[in-house]
């Protein structure tokens, strides 16, 4: 089974029986924080495209489209991350029960864990928070490559690409993070087959742009990522 057939099958399994119970709660904690984000996004949209635009050298202001287009993909990734973080920061300890009953229905038997359930919320708060640490230095490398003239012809792309990279750690990480598996071994694990990892996360990153689709993407994710850990890394 492909990344794509994964996250694909993400779609299906939140639909089965004994399943959908564990998805309303994160659909609406994605729409409350997607709101709340929209609304500030539409107040200062603008500003934050003249800011990032000001980082560019005034010779490129001859080419003044591309600069803007590529400001607004900033803007719009950040923005994204943003919205995921939050999201998954407060939707954590349902992303994981809803983990561990796809991982009991694909295999028959619930994740091998030797921690208390009573730690679930701590411990998947805590893996967020590592998520987000793992991500902010790499943000800013893309940033700075963002401004460098010639360069930032190409970070569109790499934006994309590390966004797709970004949404398989998130994903497979609660089938990870339920069987015990270090965020470090996680990592190593989804290196090994990268490619599909990368098209796992690409039609999930993609989508987040998507209104409505949007609002479910977190828990058809969490499924498919899940799926994602039983097809490649357990």
């Amino acid at each position: 089974m492909t990344g794509l057939d994964c996250f694909l099958n993400g779609f299906s399994l939140i639909l089965k029986p004994g399943l959908r119970q564990y998805f309303v709660i994160p659909i609406l904690i994605n729409t409350v924080v997607l709101l709340l984000l929209a609304g500030t996004g539409y107040q200062y949209f603008n500003s934050w495209i003249d800011i990032i635009m000001g980082w560019f050298p005034d010779w490129m202001s001859a080419l003044y489209w591309l600069v803007w287009i590529i400001a607004l993909l900033v803007v719009l990734v950040l923005v994204l991350f943003l919205f995921t973080f939050i999201a998954n920061i407060i939707a954590s300890p349902f992303n994981a029960l809803l983990s561990i009953k796809v991982e009991e229905q694909l295999t028959g038997s619930p994740p091998v864990s030797n921690v208390s359930i009573w730690m679930v919320l701590p411990r998947t708060i805590a893996r967020e928070v590592m998520k987000l640490f793992y991500v902010i230095p790499r943000l800013l490398f893309l940033v700075i490559l963002t401004v460098i003239p010639v360069v930032n012809t190409v970070s569109p792309f790499l934006w994309v690409l590390f966004g797709a990279w970004m949404m398989a750690i998130q994903y497979a990480d609660y089938g990870a993070d339920n069987n015990d598996l270090s965020f470090g071994e996680l990592k190593d694990r989804l290196g090994e087959c990268r490619m599909d990892a990368v098209m796992f996360g690409l039609p999930a990153y993609l989508l987040l742009t998507v209104p409505v689709v949007n609002l479910i993407l977190m828990p058809v994710g969490v499924a498919g990522g899940t799926r994602f850990w039983v097809e490649h890394l357990r």
